[in-house]
C-alpha cells in the first residue's frame, strides 16, 4: 500500500506543479497583450457572443470586471443593457464561493479582494439571484470547455452548488485565443463549463 500511496502522492504533486506552471505562463501571456489588441479582441468577442443562443435567450447574466490581463467583457455588458438584460457581478463569500449583485451603468465601484473592482456596499446587497448565464474568467482552457482558473476555486464551488440545486445556469468561459491549451490538467473538483468563447470561435463541452 505504501508504494501505491507514493505513486498517488507523486501524481498529485506533478499535476499541481503542471497547473502552477500553466498559470504562470498564460497569466504572463495575457498581461503582455497591448491595450489596442485587448480592445480589438474584446469587440470581436462581443460580436461573436451576441449570436450565441445562450446569450440571446438569457435575461439575467453574471459577468466580471477584468483584471490581470483578462479579456474585457465591457462591450458585452453594454450590449446586454441595451437589450434589456440584467447584469450581475461576483462578490466573494466567507465560504469561498460567490454571490452575484446587480451591476448597471450607474453602479459605483470600489476595489475589493485581490485588487478587483466590485459594486460599493456589495456585502449588504449580496443575495442569491436567479441567473440564466454566467460568464467566467479563466487563465487557460481547452477545446472541450475545461477551464483553468487562478486556483481559488470560487467559481468551481459556485457552479458545483448550482448543479446540485438544479438551477440550470449555463456557464461560458471568456478568454483570448492564445489561452488555449491542448488539454487542461483537471482536478477532481474542477467543473467543466458549457462552453468557451474567444474572439475567434466558441467551443462547447462534449
Amino acid at each position: 500500500m505504501a508504494f501505491f500511496d507514493y505513486l498517488n502522492t507523486k501524481k498529485n504533486s506533478d499535476l499541481t506543479e503542471q497547473r502552477h506552471q500553466l498559470r504562470q505562463q498564460y497569466r504572463s501571456a495575457r498581461r503582455a497583450l497591448p491595450p489596442y489588441q485587448q480592445y480589438a479582441q474584446a469587440k470581436k468577442l462581443c460580436a461573436l457572443l451576441k449570436r450565441c443562443p445562450e446569450f440571446i435567450h438569457a435575461k439575467s447574466i453574471a459577468s466580471y470586471l477584468p483584471n490581470d490581463g483578462e479579456i474585457n467583457p465591457s462591450f458585452i455588458h453594454q450590449l446586454a443593457w441595451a437589450l434589456g438584460k440584467h447584469v450581475y457581478l461576483p462578490v466573494p463569500t466567507q465560504q469561498k464561493s460567490l454571490r452575484f449583485v446587480p451591476y448597471t451603468r450607474h453602479t459605483q465601484l470600489v476595489t475589493g479582494q485581490w485588487g478587483i473592482k466590485q459594486p460599493r456596499c456589495a456585502a449588504r446587497i449580496a443575495t442569491q439571484v436567479s441567473l440564466d448565464l454566467i460568464l467566467v474568467p479563466l487563465v487557460a482552457f481547452d477545446s472541450t470547455a475545461n477551464r483553468l482558473g487562478r486556483g481559488g476555486g470560487y467559481y468551481d464551488r459556485f457552479l458545483a452548488s448550482s448543479k446540485r440545486s438544479h438551477r440550470g445556469i449555463k456557464s461560458f468561459g471568456l478568454g483570448h485565443s492564445l489561452q488555449q491549451v491542448e488539454a487542461v490538467p483537471v482536478e477532481a473538483w474542477d467543473i467543466t463549463l458549457n462552453g468557451i468563447a474567444t474572439p475567434k470561435q466558441i467551443f462547447r463541452s462534449l
